[in-house]
């Protein structure tokens, strides 16, 4: 009997780490896909796409220090911003450093390179650290807040004295 009832909570034991492990796969390429939407619709200066990913509270703080609410950051991503802007072509890689997710909410590290040209012209490559809260709603992933922070280049050595 001991035997038998070992061995049921064993495999129920092992059952629902299996079914825990499958769960977090699953929100995990849902929270990357929605950090790879957000950065398309960034890249595309996208603005309906973006009221679709962020939560209605969303906050960001931009790759400048600035605290930019919601609206805001709409107003950004507009066709207007975008002519203005000068920006032709943007490039978004995500470097998945950390995904945490604890229930409908998720914690997301990650570094991106940004490239972008202008005029013709290849600017220089960019680095930042993008710090995501995913939260769950209806089933959904969205985006509540994402902080970024830029990467500095690498500094040149200094010339040793001879």
């Amino acid at each position: 009997m001991i035997k038998t009832t070992t061995a049921a909570f064993a495999l129920i034991l092992a059952l629902s780490a299996f079914v825990l492990a499958q769960s977090n796969s699953k929100n995990e390429t849902a929270i990357k896909a929605v950090i790879a939407a957000m950065a398309k619709a960034q890249t595309e200066f996208d603005a309906k796409a973006l009221d679709s990913i962020f939560t209605a509270d969303f906050i960001e703080i931009s790759p400048v220090g600035e605290f930019d609410p919601r609206a805001k950051v709409l107003s950004f991503y507009t066709s207007e911003a975008k002519a203005k802007s000068g920006v032709v072509e943007v490039s978004i890689e995500p470097i998945y450093r950390s995904i945490r997710v604890y229930g409908d909410t998720a914690v997301v590290i990650a570094e991106f390179v940004y490239s972008t040209s202008r005029d013709g012209k290849e600017m220089p490559a960019r680095k930042m650290m993008m710090t995501a809260v995913g939260r769950k709603e209806s089933g959904k992933w969205k985006l509540a807040s994402v902080q970024y922070t830029g990467i500095r280049p690498a500094q040149l050595a200094a010339p040793k004295p001879q």
